[in-house]
Order: C-alpha cells, then sequence, then structure tokens
C-alpha cells in the first residue's frame, strides 16, 4: 500500500512541479544552449532534476519508508549532489570541480548510515563483515552510479526511463530479498521520473539536467545499497546492475575505446550507443524505445539470476557480458568513427546534447 501511495504522490506532482520549473528556468536563463554535441538545436530549460527531486522527496516523506537511513541519505545527500548539479548545469564547472561535489555528496551518504559494511557470500550464505573496507567500497559505488546515470543523459527521455525501469526492478528485486523498507522510496523514484518524462521524452521541452542525472544516480545507489548488496541475497544486486547494462557497458566501452586510441578518458567522442542507433536511422524516439527494451529485458534477467543459485546465476551473467561486447564490436562500438576527431575535451559529460 505504501509504495503505491508513494509511486503516485511523486507522479502527480512531478506532472504538477515539472511545467512550473520550465517556467521558472526560462524566466532566469537556466537553458541549455545548443552545441556541437548537442543533439538539440534550440534552448531548452533544464532545471527538471529540481521538479524530479522535489517530487520524489515529498513523496518519500508522506508515504514514511520503513528504511528511515535510506530516506534520509536520498534526501540530504541528494539535496547535496541536486546543488552541485545546478551549479554545473548554470556555470559548466570544471571536472574535478564536479567530482569533488560527487565525492562530498557520497561522504554525506555514508557519514548517515549507508555503507556496504558487509556482503553474504553467495557460495557459503556466510556473512562477511567488510571493516574499513567498506567506507571507500561505498565512494566508489554511489559516484559511479552518479556517473552512470549522467552517462546515460544523451537523448531526449533516455535517462529518465532508465532510472524508472531500474526503480522499479528495486521494488521487487527488494521485496523478494525481504528489504520491505525499500520499495516505498524506490517507488517514489520511479512515479518522479515517469511525472516527468511526458515533459522529457522527444521533442523535450525541458531537461533533468545533471542536477536531476546525478540526484537519480545517487537515490539508485542508496536503495539498491540497504534493499539489495546488505541483503540476505546477496546476488539481488544483480537486478539494478543488469537492468543498468546499457550505461555501464557504453561508459566502459567508452573508457577502452578512447584508451586503445591513446584519448584521455574525459575526452568526448560520438560513438556512445545512442549515436551509433542515430547514425543507423532510428530517430531519438525509437533510439531511446530500443535501449528501454533492453533495459527491461536486462531488469528481467537480473530478477531472475538474482535469485537463483550462484551455480545457474554465474554463467547467465557471463554469456549475457559476453554477448553485450560481441554485439558492441559489431556495432562498432569499440572503434573511433572519423566524427569523433571533431570532439572537444568533455567539460559537462552528462546531460542531454
Amino acid at each position: 500500500m505504501q509504495t503505491g501511495y508513494a509511486f503516485l504522490i511523486a507522479f502527480a506532482l512531478a506532472l504538477i512541479i515539472t511545467p512550473l520549473m520550465r517556467t521558472f528556468a526560462k524566466k532566469v536563463g537556466a537553458v541549455a544552449q545548443p552545441n556541437s554535441r548537442s543533439v538539440h538545436k534550440v534552448p531548452i530549460p533544464h532545471l527538471g532534476g529540481v521538479a524530479i527531486y522535489l517530487s520524489s522527496v515529498v513523496a518519500m516523506l508522506l508515504s514514511h519508508p520503513l528504511d528511515a537511513t535510506a530516506e534520509i541519505a536520498v534526501i540530504v545527500g541528494g539535496g547535496v549532489i541536486l546543488v552541485v548539479g545546478i551549479l554545473d548545469d548554470i556555470y559548466d564547472l570544471k571536472p574535478w570541480q564536479k567530482a569533488v561535489g560527487q565525492v562530498l555528496s557520497a561522504a554525506v551518504v555514508i557519514a548517515l548510515g549507508v555503507s556496504i559494511s558487509f556482503m553474504t557470500n553467495p557460495f557459503s550464505g556466510v556473512l562477511n563483515v567488510l571493516g574499513i573496507v567498506a567506507i571507500p567500497l561505498t565512494l566508489v559505488w554511489v559516484v559511479s552510479y552518479e556517473n552512470l546515470v549522467n552517462f546515460s543523459d544523451g537523448l531526449d527521455g533516455l535517462a529518465a526511463g532508465i532510472v524508472a525501469i531500474t526503480a522499479t526492478v528495486i521494488v521487487f528485486a527488494s521485496y523478494k530479498a525481504g528489504s520491505y523498507g525499500i520499495p516505498p522510496a524506490a517507488a517514489a523514484i520511479a512515479g518522479s521520473v515517469l511525472g516527468f518524462l511526458p515533459y522529457n521524452f522527444h521533442p523535450a521541452s525541458i531537461f533533468m539536467g545533471d542536477a536531476g542525472a546525478m540526484y537519480l544516480g545517487l537515490a539508485l545507489s542508496v536503495l539498491s545499497v540497504q534493499g539489495l548488496v546488505k541483503s540476505a541475497v546477496f546476488m539481488s544486486v544483480l537486478a539494478p546492475l543488469l537492468a543498468l547494462l546499457v550505461p555501464i557497458s557504453d561508459t566502459a566501452f567508452a573508457i577502452i575505446r578512447r584508451k586503445l586510441s591513446g584519448q584521455s578518458v574525459s575526452h568526448a567522442d560520438h560513438d556512445h550507443l545512442h549515436h551509433r542507433l542515430l547514425e543507423l536511422g532510428l530517430g531519438q524516439k525509437n533510439a531511446v524505445l530500443s535501449i528501454y527494451l533492453v533495459t527491461i529485458l536486462g531488469g528481467a534477467l537480473g530478477l531472475v539470476s538474482g535469485f537463483t543459485p550462484i551455480e545457474t546465476a554465474g554463467p547467465i551473467v557471463v554469456l549475457t557480458v559476453i554477448a553485450v561486447f560481441a554485439a558492441a564490436n559489431r556495432a562498432g562500438l569499440l572503434t573511433i568513427s572519423r566524427k569523433s576527431g571533431r570532439s572537444q575535451a568533455d567539460q559537462s559529460p552528462g546531460g542531454q546534447r
């Protein structure tokens, strides 16, 4: 019941608040200007992340998720990264400045009690306490999620849809893992992005910006730690990870591609999956819907493999990874296109472009 209320409240609020933020962003000049890497051709307001944050936070507070630690971490830590993202959206922060903000938000989350302090051995079922390793591991986990969602925000509605699907997967995975305090918060995240999506799907009238993308990444990281990583069924963490298969693999391929070509990892190119889909002539809507489908399939695979014995889940995951690399190589995601030679240093890797 709480889960349904959280979803409906967040969804309704996002539908109402998003157009208000769009109007406000236009008035204050908070708009994303087209550039050489942009997919959009006209200025678009980019304070949609504020609407997503407010909608999801109010829904959490009203639905009272049972996991207070996760709720407070998402609200406070999310508020920190939201501010960092807004500053980046408006002033175009340097990469190191954004990185400091991400580490700060992760530190706040850890200080509020969220950490990968123990894991259940999937082979023996024995609980393993991680000790001091928990802090750097959690920090990397949170920052990685922030960047994964941020990197995926490349087409109208892409990041919002991926997050909505992943948050929904966390709802079901948390229930199956016995972490009953997490589903309402995850449902609030799903509801907020789905309420935002009608304004963000192509042709978008507002962007979530780095603020929204990094907030959503932090929220997913916190919920996956509290609901899945630290649950009695550790392999359940495969559910959100496989749902995020597209941004995870796309980011990994970008790093490999740039290293093989002797470029900096932060060097921007036009060889991301969504760029290649556009080059194939799919158009923004079909490209985004194709990635939605892969995300749904990944999430479904994660829900199945995450709750099966490691002897079964292991081969499934390995075969999936091999298939992804084979498909990526065939699609040319590991090679540099001529168009990438005209790209510039990546000052702001996230955000729709």
